[in-house]
């Protein structure tokens, strides 16, 4: 598009059309013209005069009687004539998005205004590529999951959008060229200058023009102020669930506040609600609020009811679960797509997660105390998978009795010799993968890829050292106890 028009190159900037007599155009200002990035070169005279020259910019001669000045005069006229309809256009647009947001129809309401606009198709995506909302035209619908895959790479993100700060301090509104003859206009969303998201106008090539920039445009700052609103109610509505659980787990609400607070919060005071909390577990973790918006993220994209609140350097939350015995499952879930989100994203940085049993709004503070256990013990035996309480077995036992010193005691009697030998990894590890193969001699070979003759003759070993026998019902117990209570004060073994 261009934006104005000059009488010579050395004033030209990014964007101009340059007026030049043919006689005086040459590869110099060819380059110079190049250099500054002009739209376009408009050229008085005869063709002649631009013998040996390519120009790799439009260029467009002109054969014309009419003076210098006055064709300069006439394409100002036209170009102030064009910018003032554009501005109009700008303008209504503007003031119609403006209205659908007051009005709360959210991003998608918005993504479908700007397909009925421009009839192309719209994709907003949250600052991860995430998709928040997303419209189709009707050319596109065969294809549009396919496209959405596609722009969800960050590879394909073009490269001035990399740095969200950046983004957010420059006017970018480009057009991309895609596979397949798509491609799209593509503008990010600023938020206190940060780029927060991204819009794109979607069509096939060639057909998006300066109607769907603007739409883009425009498009990209009334969701910059629907997502600030939106964040605004967000982090009014954390501060009352925060509130609200202070007050649940120190028990200081009667039961009639508390279910009158739950309903305003949106819960079902009926239902069974199960407590989760999540840590960062690495010497020099990401923030405690990049692990709440992975949270945040995935309650959404699961559409569950959740209350969430940070807790020094945990996050704790309350699922509500269906009302069935398996509605843990639930909250095990959440727990799990979450810490498959984090290992993706922070391969060297592992969320542990504990979840408590489901239970009733005068018994959160129990399922709370559980959930933290089971976060104790994940973190202990650096599990990456959700611990849920009462699958715990003996260690919610032994949790109990961490403190008495006759536990470990029991342990050093049991192991000592073991623990102080040279190989002690070795003998932990086979001892644990007999045990859970239920002493099958060949599944616990396999399961240490090694024979089953090397096997033996290393439990031969560890009984030898250890002078135990692994064939008494009392000693096999006792072992395992004792491998228990190593397990959750050293976390898991593993062979070097």
């Amino acid at each position: 598009m261009i934006h104005w028009v000059c009488l010579d190159i050395e004033s030209g900037q990014e964007g101009d059309l340059i007026l030049l007599p043919s006689v005086n155009f040459n590869k110099k200002l060819l380059k110079i013209a190049a250099e500054r990035g002009v739209a376009a070169i408009l050229l008085i005279g005869e063709i002649s005069e631009l013998k040996n020259i390519s120009p790799k910019i439009p260029t467009l001669l002109i054969n014309s009687q009419k003076d210098f000045r006055q064709i300069h005069h006439d394409i100002i006229k036209l170009l102030t004539s064009k910018n003032s309809v554009l501005n109009e256009r700008k303008l209504q647009i503007h003031t119609m998005l403006t209205k659908l947001a007051a009005d709360g129809v959210g991003l998608e309401g918005l993504a479908q205004a700007m397909l009925e606009i421009t009839n192309h198709g719209v994709l907003i995506h949250d600052k991860r590529l995430n998709i928040i909302a997303d419209v189709p035209s009707p050319g596109l619908q065969s294809s549009w999951e396919d496209v959405t895959e596609q722009l969800h790479q960050i590879e394909i993100l073009p490269a001035p959008l990399h740095d969200r700060h950046q983004a957010g301090e420059q006017n970018i509104n480009l057009l991309q060229y895609l596979s397949n003859g798509i491609s799209r206009v593509i503008v990010p969303i600023i938020v206190s200058n940060v780029a927060r998201g991204y819009l794109s106008m979607i069509g096939f090539e060639g057909t998006l023009g300066i109607l769907d920039h603007l739409v883009a445009e425009e498009g990209a700052l009334i969701c910059a102020i629907d997502m600030s609103r939106t964040k605004a109610v967000r982090e009014t509505e954390k501060k009352l669930q925060s509130d609200l659980l202070t007050a649940l787990l120190q028990e200081n609400l009667s039961p009639r506040d508390a279910k009158l607070w739950i309903e305003a919060m949106g819960l079902d005071k009926n239902q069974a609600h199960a407590a989760i909390q999540f840590i960062w577990d690495s010497p020099n973790p990401p923030s405690r609020r990049r692990l709440e918006t992975s949270i945040n993220g995935e309650v959404v994209r699961m559409g569950i009811k959740v209350i969430l609140n940070p807790a020094g350097e945990a996050i704790i939350c309350f699922c509500q679960v269906p009302p069935n015995a398996n509605g843990y499952q639930l909250a095990l879930k959440l727990g799990a797509n979450v810490l498959e989100q984090t290992v993706n994203e922070f391969p060297n940085d592992p969320v542990r997660c504990g979840v408590g049993s489901p239970t009733s709004l005068n018994r959160w503070h129990i399922s709370f105390r559980e959930a933290g256990l089971a976060l104790d013990m994940a973190t202990r035996l650096k599990e990456n998978k959700p611990l849920y309480y009462p699958d715990l077995s003996i260690y919610r036992l032994l949790l109990l009795l961490e403190a008495n010193p006759e536990l470990k005691a029991f342990q050093e009697d049991t192991l000592g010799a073991l623990l102080l030998h040279e190989n002690r990894n070795e003998f932990i590890r086979t001892l644990e993968a007999f045990f859970e193969q239920k002493g099958n001699l060949s599944k616990t070979a396999k399961s240490l890829f090694i024979h089953r003759n090397t096997l033996s003759y290393r439990l031969k070993q560890i009984s030898e050292i250890a002078s135990f026998d692994l064939k008494n019902c009392d000693t096999v117990l006792s072992v395992q106890l004792a491998l228990k209570i190593f397990r959750m004060s050293q976390g898991k073994v593993e062979i070097h």
